[in-house]
């Protein structure tokens, strides 16, 4: 396959043969007629760096622990709400959780900007009925708690999850729907946060406005903003070097958790720029984040 060529795609399962694949709505979700769903690979045969975009039809890859610890983590890669880093963010995430006794899924969402039914609150109902959709099958599988994770703008749409787990961003579809979207963990990893033009990251604030974006203030999609009592514990990550999304999102997200009393661990780090997710820390501090992450993870729950 030539880097950088599209390669259309039904399912995930067609990326992930080994592993199980879960499709988020039992119906057509009425995707856009000129969408094409495919996917951009930017790694190659060693090592895969797959992109996915224009996507109709939303999935989960759930990537089982040898061993599971009763913890499962629902993945929301980034890609500025235009694509998904499935791999990088998504897939890598997935299996280093996993060999520490998490089960993991990784999420394929519908973009703002693509024209579909729900506008701008498609990605927040992909997200939201992937929760529920854990939440329906935690029983059979031991799972006691379910945290979530999002990279960039998916950390934008994780912390989304987290403060507007009961607004109804869709039309409820089925029995799923009647449990609930909160997740009991937040991880937000260079997070979009705010709608500000100050600090915000143009790309994803267009992408999920529209033609809104030319208003100044957005409060219902700043996710500092919508901060509550109720918000989960967050871990959030952020180099101060980041040249797409400004490390102030981070701190903007840490104010408004501590001024409702949320427990909140904030890292900040001097180096380690955008979008580095698993592979490009070698050297630098931030190159511990997932070991972070982890105590972070046993601390909250227990588990050592």
């Amino acid at each position: 396959m030539n880097q950088d060529s599209q390669t259309p795609y039904q399912s995930l399962k067609e990326l992930t043969p080994n592993y199980k694949v879960m499709a988020l709505w039992e119906q057509d979700t009425l995707a856009p007629l000129h969408l094409n769903q495919h996917f951009i690979e930017r790694g190659n045969h060693k090592r895969h760096d797959r992109i996915l975009t224009h996507i109709t039809h939303p999935e989960m890859v759930l990537v089982p622990p040898p061993s599971a610890n009763g913890i499962a983590v629902l993945i929301i890669p980034g890609g500025g709400y235009t694509k998904v880093a499935f791999d990088k963010e998504g897939m890598d995430t997935a299996e280093y959780l996993a060999h520490l006794g998490f089960t993991c899924y990784v999420l394929s969402y519908r973009m703002p900007g693509d024209g579909h039914v729900w506008s701008s609150n498609t990605a927040l109902a992909d997200a939201q009925r992937a929760m529920r959709l854990i939440r329906s099958q935690a029983a059979k599988q031991g799972i006691e708690h379910v945290a979530v994770i999002g990279f960039s703008a998916g950390g934008h749409l994780a912390g989304w999850l987290s403060t507007r787990f009961d607004l109804p961003a869709y039309p409820l579809q089925d029995t799923v729907d009647n449990y609930p979207a909160q997740p009991d963990l937040t991880a937000l990893i260079y997070p979009v946060i705010s709608m500000d033009e100050r600090v915000t990251h143009l790309g994803s604030r267009k992408q999920l406005l529209g033609s809104l974006a030319d208003k100044p203030l957005h409060p219902e999609f700043s996710i500092e903003t919508m901060v509550t009592a109720a918000t989960p514990p967050c871990f959030i990550l952020h180099a101060n070097d980041d040249p797409s999304v400004p490390s102030e999102n981070s701190i903007l997200m840490w104010q408004a958790l501590k001024n409702h009393h949320v427990d909140v661990d904030l890292h900040i780090v001097q180096q380690g720029g955008h979008g580095f997710g698993f592979r490009h820390t070698k050297g630098l501090t931030i190159e511990a984040w997932p070991t972070w992450l982890h105590q972070w993870l046993e601390q909250r729950l227990g588990l050592n």
